[in-house]
């Protein structure tokens, strides 16, 4: 309801908000989540294929190079990474078998482990920064 109130002005002239707008006044419905979650996975999939990110690691990992990757966490919402990756392979969570990258991030500045079938995008980093 506040998108739709805001988008409909013409201009922001004359509008007075009692109170700020939080995170916490903004709901989505789950099903518009999982339909958006889905809709990215296979424009994901359409324009890299999960064999190809994986040989894009894999050349990666032989040329020591960094990866600039966007990623879809585990609550759906992106971010962008810096990686340097390790190993690419079968993993697990929690007992559950994963295709995954384990790479250095340099956002966590730590070595992570992320699903390649979570990597939206991905491209050769001329750099960490």
């Amino acid at each position: 309801q506040i998108y739709v109130a805001l988008s409909r002005c013409r201009t922001f002239e004359g509008i007075i908000l009692k109170r700020p707008i939080n995170k916490k006044h903004i709901f989505t419905d789950w099903k518009i989540v999982d339909f958006i979650t889905k809709y990215q996975y296979k424009i994901s999939e359409r324009d890299l294929p999960l064999e190809e990110k994986i040989e894009s690691i894999r050349e990666a990992i032989k040329n020591d190079s960094f990866l600039k990757i966007t990623y879809l966490k585990k609550d759906d919402s992106k971010t962008k990474r810096i990686i340097k990756p390790v190993k690419v392979g079968e993993m697990f969570y929690l007992e559950k078998p994963f295709t995954g990258v384990e790479a250095y991030c340099f956002n966590r500045k730590e070595v992570r482990s992320f699903r390649v079938d979570r990597i939206l995008e991905m491209e050769e980093a001329a750099s960490r920064g």
